[in-house]
């Protein structure tokens, strides 16, 4: 205990102590109000003096408010009160000693609890490395782990195995059960949190639910780590740990992957509308940095939200080893070889792929699964779900990924089909994500329009009648996916980390 600091903190006390008795005086003996009314009422009215005093004479930190240390002072002092009012009913009630007695004696046995509570819990601030970052500990929070089948759970893969790579420990919690795991590896931790969800698959909507045994894990995790890292603000384990990164005073780094969700129903969609401009929008703009990996939701929640700091634009990387052309190049004939690779529901545009199953000249491939399976048929081979070492040969035999999709940030299906050399037709919205765009490879069907099947139809038999045009886009695809670069990624994420720190320790 700094010496020093706890003389302060007695002054504090002190003074708090002077202004306690005078309350009580004022309250009981001129206005007479029992005891242990005045002093909840005594409690309220000079903890918020009590607090700004400790957070800039005592802790020498800088002296504006802010909530979550105000609400964990609050609840210290409430432990305070309740161990002070059981106190004070046993001097007072039950030995009949005089209350301003009984009080000053209850302060004084409190007050080194009280320090130690401030000191290490409202006030605790971590020491950020900014020379070396070899200690630096990240705890990343995701829906579920890369088994699972997503874009944003792939990220958080790419980033759980690649920080440890440049000296920073990563503690990975996911929904999921010690099966769905990856592998661990030195400087990585992870943890597997049983979860509930019920609606993924009625309405292909995944929404894990954590019990109190999973959001235990999240908080004694939480303890022990310098920074927290979150995958998508609306999701009940990333609501969790952002909560709690707030009481626990860690800086909290929020990757937003998703925004507008085209849902055809518009119930859902004012629903989702109005989760991001309520909660979505104070969850972001009150993180340490919120980062965004396309463009199109990065504008969608900048019209929403009044950020404390920018956000910034970082795109996803791609594993150019596994993802690479094939040694040798696909059939030129036949049919055009469609494919598509995702979850099977309404935002992926499988309502509008299943209108153009019956087109002339091309041949659909599906890869995935969900509540919206395409018909089977003579053009339609349905492969399933699949782990990313089967669908690379996929990637590199077709001759165009079908995504028309909406309400994605930039999917990471498209980076990986282009890495294979294989082009890519997309909504006009996600070809507005591209960083840099190549229109020989990448071809975009605009899907805000009344009649979205008849666009898309169109655009596929205006590319299944000139098959060479796509054919022929292989090696600018190829090229396109070089932009890409997991470590460029990972080094943005490690800048961002050192800023939130070093931001955090001296209050900005």
């Amino acid at each position: 205990m700094p010496r020093a600091r706890f003389v302060r903190f007695a002054l504090v006390g002190a003074g708090m102590t002077l202004c306690n008795l005078a309350l009580l005086w004022l309250l009981v003996d001129v206005l007479g109000l029992a005891v242990l009314v005045a002093c909840t009422i005594s409690f309220f009215a000079l903890n918020l003096l009590g607090y700004l005093l400790n957070k800039g004479f005592t802790f020498r930190l800088p002296p504006r408010p802010e909530w979550a240390e105000l609400l964990r002072y609050y609840a210290v002092m409430a432990l305070s009160l309740a161990a002070n009012l059981a106190l004070m009913q046993l001097l007072v009630a039950g030995l009949g000693w005089h209350y301003l007695v009984a009080s000053l004696v209850v302060t004084v046995l409190l007050a080194v609890l009280n320090y130690l509570g401030h000191a290490g819990f409202t006030f605790a601030r971590q020491v950020p490395r900014p020379t070396s970052e070899e200690q630096l500990r990240v705890l990343q929070v995701s829906a579920f782990f890369p088994s699972h089948g997503g874009g944003i759970e792939v990220v958080a893969g790419q980033l759980a195995q690649r920080l440890p790579a440049d000296g920073v420990q990563v503690h990975w919690l996911a929904s999921g059960h010690d099966t769905d795991r990856p592998p661990s590896r030195s400087g990585l931790t992870i943890t597997a949190v049983p979860a509930w969800d019920p609606l993924e698959h009625r309405l292909g909507l995944p929404m894990p639910l954590w019990g109190p045994r999973g959001l235990l894990r999240l908080w004694r995790a939480m303890a022990s780590c310098d920074l927290v890292q979150v995958h998508d603000y609306l999701y009940q384990p990333s609501l969790a740990a952002v909560a709690m990164a707030w009481l626990q005073g860690k800086p909290c780094v929020v990757t937003q992957h998703i925004g507008e969700i085209s849902f055809k129903s518009p119930r859902p969609r004012a629903m989702l509308e109005t989760l991001n401009r309520q909660l979505g929008a104070r969850v972001l703009a009150r993180s340490a940095r919120t980062l965004f990996v396309g463009a199109p939701v990065l504008q969608y929640f900048q019209q929403r939200t009044r950020f404390v700091r920018p956000p910034l634009l970082v795109p996803n990387g791609v594993d150019l080893q596994r993802f690479r052309p094939a040694d040798d190049a696909p059939p030129a004939g036949g049919p055009l070889r469609l494919l598509f690779v995702g979850r099977f529901v309404e935002k992926k545009g499988l309502a509008l792929l299943q209108a153009c199953l019956d087109l002339p000249g091309v041949h659909f491939t599906f890869v995935g699964w969900g509540p919206l399976p395409p018909a089977a048929g003579p053009q339609v081979t349905l492969a399933g779900r699949l782990p990313p070492e089967q669908i690379v040969p996929l990637y590199q035999q077709a001759d165009l990924l079908v995504l028309p999709s909406t309400g994605e940030g930039f999917p990471l299906v498209v980076q990986e089909a282009l890495a294979c050399g294989t082009p890519v037709l997309v909504s006009r919205e996600v070809a507005q994500a591209f960083p840099a765009r190549d229109e020989r490879c990448v071809f975009d069907v605009e899907l805000a329009v009344p009649e979205p099947v008849l666009a898309l139809r169109q655009t596929l038999a205006a590319l299944a009648a000139d098959p060479a045009r796509v054919r022929s886009a292989r090696g600018a695809a190829r090229a396109l996916a070089s932009q890409w670069s997991w470590d460029r990624c990972v080094q943005s994420y490690r800048s961002v980390y050192r800023e939130a720190l070093l931001q955090r320790t001296h209050g900005a």
